[in-house]
C-alpha cells in the first residue's frame, strides 16, 4: 500500500441577515433599523461577527400609509467563518392620529343653538384639513328651553375620512347665559302735597313664553319728588332691588314719569263787615 493525502476544504457557513419589522406613524421619522442574524454553528453568537449590515427603505416622512420593504445588505459585516445572505423586512406606516375638538360656544337662554364647529390638530407634513373629506358629527343636548348652565358638545366621526389619518375626539362646552330683561318704571300720578303712590314696573324681554312669574323679588324705585314738590313731572328711577331670576339678568333700567298735578281744594271766604259809629 502507498498513500496520497487529499484535501478537506472547510467553507464559510451561511448566516442569514433578516431586517427586523418596524412600525411608525405617518409623518414621523423612520425608526432605527435593526436586523437579526441567524445560522451560527458550534454554539457561536454575534460575537464572532464584526461590523453592521446596511438597512434601508424607500419610505420617508411623506410616505403614505402602507408597507415598505426594509432591504438588508452587507454594509461593514465580516466574519472569518461565515458568509452572509439577506432577507428584507417590512416597515409598516400606520395612520397618524388627529384630534377633533369641539369648539366652545356660548348662547343666550332661549336662543337657538349656534352653529357647532370643531378644531382639528395633529396634521403632519404641513398638511391641513384639505386632506380630509366629510365632516365630524357635533351634537349637544341643549335646546332653546335649556336653562343657564354648561352643556357638553360631543364630537364623533360623522363622515370624516382621510387616507393617512385616524381620529380621536374631545368634547367641547356650550355655555347658556342669562337672557336680558328690561325693567321699566310705570308712569304714576298724584296731587300736589299727597304722598307718592306705590311705584311699579313692567318687565320685558321674556323668552319661551315665560312671564314675570319666573322672577322673584321686586325692583327698587326712587324719585326726586316729595310732598312739597310743585306741580310738574319727575322721573321715577328703577333699580335692581331684590329682583332675581335663574335664567335672566336685569340689564336695562328705564325711568318712568311721576306727574304731580294741582291739588283740588275748596276755599271758603268769610266776609266780615264793620265800621265805627260816625265813619
Amino acid at each position: 500500500f502507498s498513500f496520497t493525502p487529499g484535501t478537506l476544504t472547510v467553507t464559510k457557513a451561511p448566516l442569514t441577515v433578516t431586517a427586523d419589522a418596524k412600525t411608525r406613524a405617518y409623518g414621523d421619522a423612520n425608526p432605527a433599523f435593526t436586523a437579526t442574524i441567524t445560522g451560527y454553528v458550534n454554539g457561536e453568537t454575534s460575537a464572532v461577527v464584526t461590523g453592521t449590515p446596511a438597512l434601508t427603505t424607500g419610505a420617508n416622512a411623506t410616505s403614505s400609509v402602507a408597507g415598505y420593504a426594509i432591504t438588508a445588505a452587507l454594509g461593514t459585516l465580516s466574519a472569518t467563518n461565515y458568509d452572509f445572505g439577506f432577507t428584507a423586512g417590512t416597515l409598516t406606516v400606520s395612520k397618524a392620529g388627529l384630534t377633533i375638538t369641539a369648539d366652545a360656544k356660548t348662547k343666550v337662554y332661549g336662543a337657538a343653538n349656534p352653529a357647532l364647529t370643531a378644531t382639528l390638530t395633529g396634521f403632519k407634513n404641513s398638511e391641513t384639513a384639505a386632506v380630509l373629506t366629510g365632516a365630524p358629527a357635533l351634537a349637544t343636548a341643549a335646546t332653546t328651553a335649556s336653562g343657564v348652565n354648561s352643556y357638553a358638545i360631543t364630537a364623533a366621526l360623522g363622515t370624516l375620512a382621510a387616507t393617512n389619518y385616524s381620529f380621536g375626539f374631545t368634547a367641547g362646552t356650550l355655555a347658556v347665559t342669562q337672557a336680558p330683561l328690561t325693567v321699566t318704571a310705570d308712569n304714576k300720578n298724584r296731587a300736589y302735597g299727597a304722598a307718592d303712590p306705590t311705584f311699579t314696573a313692567t318687565l320685558t324681554g321674556f323668552v319661551n313664553s315665560e312671564t314675570a312669574a319666573v322672577v322673584s323679588g321686586a325692583a327698587a324705585f326712587s324719585t326726586t319728588a316729595n310732598n312739597t314738590s310743585a306741580a310738574g313731572t319727575y322721573p321715577i328711577t328703577p333699580a335692581l332691588g331684590t329682583l332675581t331670576a335663574t335664567n335672566y339678568a336685569f340689564t336695562t333700567f328705564t325711568a318712568g314719569t311721576l306727574t304731580v298735578g294741582q291739588t283740588s281744594q275748596t276755599l271758603t271766604f268769610a266776609a266780615l263787615a264793620g265800621k265805627t259809629y260816625g265813619d
